[in-house]
């Protein structure tokens, strides 16, 4: 079972460097919005978008949409910079997206800089190399503040040749999903690059629900409600569910059948996903 204790269907992308659009993504029905301070801002804008989003903490305490920001990578001075900036103000954000992970050890390092500071701040860690493939089990486990972990498909494609078609991602996303599993975290896809191609959109999250995938990143305010139509379970699966829970709580923890399937604790905790998940807008 996931750690998370909240729906994240959608993950939209806010450019750093555009605090105009910060309260836009706030209000666009996203499930969970990230200021982005990495591939969407240019070095030259670095310094000032990151001074953006501390302005947006320091004036928004309180946020009904959780708010994450992607720093860039801490192999890099930027990424240094994001994180020392955020600690050194007192606005860190709900939860911070760790990019280009490579290895377990970078998120340790994330963890051993923040936690004088804030022990329970949400760690998102993002796999995007073949490097950060390899290593996925250990980075997924490697510490337990690692609520999700991404997927970064277009920037894994440029390292490895291969193309963003569904079958060329399929051992990767496997492995990102098996290593969620084992460490009881949520994995989330990455974004599907055509904002105008809703049908591509929806039929791809369809395919990575189906693979386990808790949540998918969205580029474009208008993703996001095919991402949540997507993720709406079937109203089959949800009488379904609706039974397993009516007759596990009767059972009072006694064994089970319904429709001559015999009911343990998994199918109790997925049942209760799907109620979950069908009564979101």
């Amino acid at each position: 079972m996931s750690k998370t204790d909240h729906v994240n269907r959608s993950f939209l992308f806010v450019p750093g460097d555009r605090p105009e659009r910060f309260e836009k993504a706030r209000i666009s029905g996203c499930d969970a919005m990230i200021i982005d301070l990495e591939d969407a801002v240019s070095i030259s804008k670095k310094d000032s978008a990151r001074d953006n989003v501390i302005e947006y903490f320091r004036t928004f305490t309180k946020r009904e949409v959780r708010t994450f920001v992607r720093i860039n990578s801490l192999k890099t001075y930027f990424g240094l910079k994001d994180v020392i900036a955020f600690i050194d103000n007192g606005y860190l954000p709900d939860g911070i997206i760790l990019p280009m992970v490579d290895s377990a050890e970078e998120v340790i390092f994330l963890e051993e800089i923040i936690k004088k500071y804030k022990q329970d701040i949400s760690i998102f860690v993002v796999i995007e190399t073949p490097q950060g493939l390899s290593n996925v089990n250990s980075i997924a486990s490697s510490t337990s503040n690692i609520e999700f972990i991404g997927f970064g498909s277009a920037d894994f494609t440029s390292q490895t040749g291969s193309s963003l078609s569904w079958d060329s991602l399929l051992y990767a996303r496997s492995k990102i999903i098996n290593a969620a599993g084992i460490s009881g975290i949520s994995a989330v896809d990455g974004v599907w690059p055509d904002i105008n191609d809703e049908a591509g959109l929806i039929n791809e999250t369809k395919k990575i629900v189906d693979m386990g995938f808790k949540g998918k990143m969205a580029i474009h305010p208008k993703q996001i409600s095919g991402i949540h139509d997507a993720f709406v379970p079937n109203q089959e699966d949800v009488n379904f569910a609706k039974e397993v829970i009516d007759a596990y709580e009767a059972a009072k923890g006694g064994v089970i059948s319904v429709r001559g399937k015999m009911i343990d604790e998994p199918l109790v905790i997925s049942a209760r996903r799907v109620l979950s998940l069908s009564s979101r807008d």
